[in-house]
């Protein structure tokens, strides 16, 4: 049988580590002149949100002033979102870290100055490849590109951490199920979380064996085993909201010309066609021409597997005068993909397979319940603009048209700037169902990756639609509910159309779990992604009932509003009906944050500390050139800005110790009445 659990209470390994490491938290509490039996000892989690390596060299530098200022040992837990997942399996790869820094130090050090070479990249995607069922876009994204950031491949198991850790917090990596979250389904339904010894729903109480985790499991039964991921795979999945298509795209390109394998088959067609296909998918508008003439050349007269030639597939599309079509591009590649081996039988090789296949998944369709969305979006675009002609001196008409054609400029590859600006206007003071300012700065707009800008800009119109109806009472009619129902339906398709990621065999499937959602039950396998595309920070483990939680100490290191994620986790849990503090602040702690703000919790709720990286207190008024010089989406940071972000991190602790510590014994005096009653 596959231990696979249902229940809400922790498992036997994490309570024995628990029971041991609360020894060591009353010793350290004692050092800071905190006195307490074992009973009193309050559990506290350590949260570092995402961010990219900005959060990764954050998380690192918060956690070496915790260990000098003696405050690590405080910590129960440790929990991570995206970035700060490859800042904790960086100390976790040395046996209880957390006694001193010379784990980080080594961590530090080596993102700084290491690099992985190319061939042991490919080597790990060949493997991934060839001893598992499921390959989606996290394998060539953790294999290819994550180790450029984390300066190592590492093929150690999360299992591994229950032995020889007894002093180190307890590591909780989290991420989020994709299917579920498309679907909008429960909240219960979309957290996910890894932990040395069970992976699984934190909120619904479904688990399994971490050991088990990916493996072919039917009624609970294992069909069939699959190697444990490595913390290389890990990372790539917890990190996937960095992903691009176009940079995984740009390391395909690297492979065929400096691999040492591909290197021998340069005179060779096949590579040759290939090398051009990954030209044409990287080239511009202003460029992709000579690519596509290039192919057309070499593939004239091929044909298909399905029998037709090229020509056959796609007469009308060879007219290259115009920009760039990335539908079509995308699927002339899948069509060379898919029939390469049949032209090119000698080049059937292990390397080559793995390298189609990536090539392939990079430009699969996504799964979509509408077959033209684009032209379906075109139509409802035309149709709101003319009935927003009767109405031309009504704001409402205005936001939908702008909100649409806005969202069909991204979904087309543009900025749509200019439209951003007229509909930031109407949307002044205007506030989304969940109280949250409805404009989108300028900044973040341009800052944030195309493929993210696009659920940035569907989930705007998303808020917008369905808070029209509360702004403009007077457009509730007939008419415009008609257009509001069938933009919210258009919109939710285009966020149902996700690349695939992190697909995995669901250990939930077929089992006689009454208490658990349909869909977790169904799916033969579940999708997993960065849990920052959904709620940048991971409180939802921290807030297991279970765990006890008694005080969090959240670190921000997100790009842009450093209190958003407290916020949409406080109105999260007010919907779930989850034991959490209220959040007040004020509309100018959004932009220019302290460093240090309490959020008094309840007799179930626990205090809540947050504590933004860049703040008034740490960077005075060289804020906003701080916020600048650490972007989420850019390449790997110098030597120098490893250093500097490191130092800048820690003055977050040295700066507050002394608050750290009475808020910590706060904890400690309402444990102790708490037990009283």
């Amino acid at each position: 049988m596959a231990q696979v659990r249902i229940g809400r209470s922790l498992n036997d390994g994490e309570k024995r580590h628990i029971d041991g490491r609360k020894n060591f938290i009353k010793k350290c509490l004692v050092r800071n002149e905190i006195r307490c039996d074992l009973n009193h000892v309050p559990n506290i989690a350590v949260l570092g949100s995402g961010g990219g390596q900005r959060a990764m060299v954050g998380l690192l530098g918060v956690l070496q002033q915790l260990i000098e200022q003696d405050l690590m040992d405080t910590a129960l837990y440790l929990s991570g979102v995206s970035g700060s997942t490859w800042g904790m399996a960086a100390v976790y790869e040395q046996s209880n870290w957390s006694s001193n820094t010379s784990q980080i130090k080594v961590a530090t050090e080596r993102i700084a100055k290491d690099s992985v070479g190319l061939e042991a990249r490919i080597e790990k995607l060949i493997h991934y490849y060839l001893h598992k069922d499921n390959f989606s876009l996290t394998d060539p994204w953790a294999a290819l590109v994550v180790p450029d950031f984390v300066k190592k491949i590492d093929e150690t198991t999360l299992s591994n951490n229950r032995g020889g850790h007894d002093k180190d917090p307890y590591p909780m990596y989290t991420v989020i199920d994709q299917d579920s979250k498309c679907r909008e389904l429960p909240h219960e339904e979309v957290f996910f979380e890894l932990t040395p010894h069970e992976a699984g729903y934190s909120l619904a109480g479904a688990f399994v064996d971490t050991s088990t985790f990916g493996c072919k499991i039917r009624k609970g039964v294992i069909e069939k085993k699959q190697p444990e991921m490595d913390m290389t795979y890990i990372q790539g999945v917890c990190g996937s909201a960095l992903a691009d298509k176009e940079e995984i795209m740009k390391y395909l390109k690297d492979w065929l010309e400096n691999g040492k394998q591909m290197r021998k088959l340069k005179e060779h067609p096949g590579h040759g066609l290939l090398h051009d296909l990954v030209k044409l998918n990287l080239a511009t508008d202003q460029n992709w021409s000579p690519h596509l003439t290039n192919l057309h050349q070499k593939l004239n007269g091929k044909k298909l597997i399905n029998g037709k030639t090229m020509l056959q597939c796609c007469p009308e599309e060879w007219d290259v005068s115009g920009p760039k079509d990335n539908k079509f591009v995308h699927g002339f590649t899948l069509d060379i993909c898919q029939s390469f081996f049949h032209w090119h039988t000698d080049l059937n090789t292990d390397e080559m397979r793995v390298f189609v296949k990536s090539l392939e998944i990079v430009c699969e369709k996504p799964s979509s319940a509408h077959a033209n969305q684009e032209e379906t979006l075109r139509m409802l675009i035309d149709r709101t603009t003319s009935e927003a002609m009767k109405a031309t001196t009504h704001d409402g008409p205005k936001i939908l048209v702008l909100a649409l054609e806005l969202t069909e400029h991204v979904i087309r590859g543009d900025e749509g700037t200019h439209l951003l600006k007229e509909l930031n206007k109407l949307l002044e003071g205007k506030k989304n169902l969940r109280g949250e300012d409805m404009t989108i700065s300028e900044d973040h707009w341009l800052k944030v990756e195309s493929h993210l800008r696009k659920e940035l800009a569907l989930r705007h119109t998303l808020d917008i639609c369905l808070s029209i109806f509360d702004w403009f009472k007077d457009l509730i009619k007939d008419a415009w509910k008609i257009i509001v129902k069938a933009i919210v339906a258009v919109v939710k398709a285009f966020l149902d159309s996700n690349w695939i990621w992190g697909t995995t065999y669901n250990f939930l499937f077929e089992m006689n779990a009454a208490q658990l959602g349909q869909r977790l039950v169904v799916d033969p396998v579940c999708h997993f992604e960065d849990a920052g595309l959904l709620l940048n920070s991971p409180f939802f483990a921290a807030l297991r009932p279970e765990r006890e939680i008694d005080l969090i100490v959240s670190f921000d290191f997100s790009e842009g509003d450093a209190m958003e994620t407290v916020v949409k986790t406080s109105t999260i849990c007010r919907s779930m009906n989850v034991p959490f503090p209220m959040i007040h602040v004020l509309p100018e702690d959004h932009v220019s944050p302290k460093d240090f703000y309490v959020f008094e919790g309840s007799s179930k709720a626990p205090t809540v500390i947050h504590m933004p990286l860049f703040n008034i207190q740490n960077c005075g008024k060289a804020l906003s050139q701080w916020q600048k010089e650490y972007g989420t989406f850019q390449g790997p940071y110098s030597q120098k800005m490893i250093e500097k972000l490191l130092k800048k991190a820690g003055e977050n602790i040295t700066n507050n110790k002394e608050n750290l510590l009475k808020e910590i014994k706060r904890a400690v005096a309402k444990k102790s009445r708490n037990k009283a009653f």
